[in-house]
């Protein structure tokens, strides 16, 4: 389909700070944070269990499929540095916000980015790279029409 604006490989860049506040913090977590640096995200936060328990968990990989992307969460520890077996990441598939995210065994976060595009954007993510500061984002073939007209 011909597009008003189209393109055949698109590089963006996501800043970090501003992605941390879309993140959603759902009981029991309390705080969540986000630290981006080369090939590394770092989360940690709290989460209140009768006491509070800061925690932390590493994403090594973000894989795009179209505009679904899938984010295998690893090396989660609470305390700093007691393992947290994955298993127990079932515990919050149903707090999780099901409209953005939902939990895949033994422990991905899967998230589909059309309900972030607007109706007048095509795009297919083909890579997303963990970098300092943020995301390195390489979008495929696409293309983009005019807003629809408010009238």
């Amino acid at each position: 389909m011909n597009r008003f604006i189209e393109w055949d490989h698109l590089d963006v860049r996501v800043d970090g700070a501003r992605l941390a506040t879309l993140v959603p913090v759902v009981p029991p977590v309390e705080r969540i944070g986000l630290h981006f640096s080369d090939g590394l995200l770092r989360v940690h936060g709290v989460l209140r269990k009768f006491i509070a328990v800061p925690f932390s968990v590493e994403i090594r990989e973000i894989v795009p499929s179209g505009l679904t992307v899938r984010v295998p969460l690893s090396s989660a520890s609470a305390f700093g540095g007691i393992p947290i077996p994955q298993f127990l990441f079932g515990l919050m598939k149903g707090r999780l916000p099901a409209e953005l995210v939902r939990l895949e065994a033994p422990a991905t976060l899967v998230v589909s980015l059309d309900r972030f595009l607007p109706t007048f954007v095509d795009a297919e993510v083909r890579e997303i790279r963990i970098v300092d500061g943020g995301l390195a984002v390489t979008l495929g073939a696409g293309g983009a029409d005019l807003p629809p007209s408010g009238r």
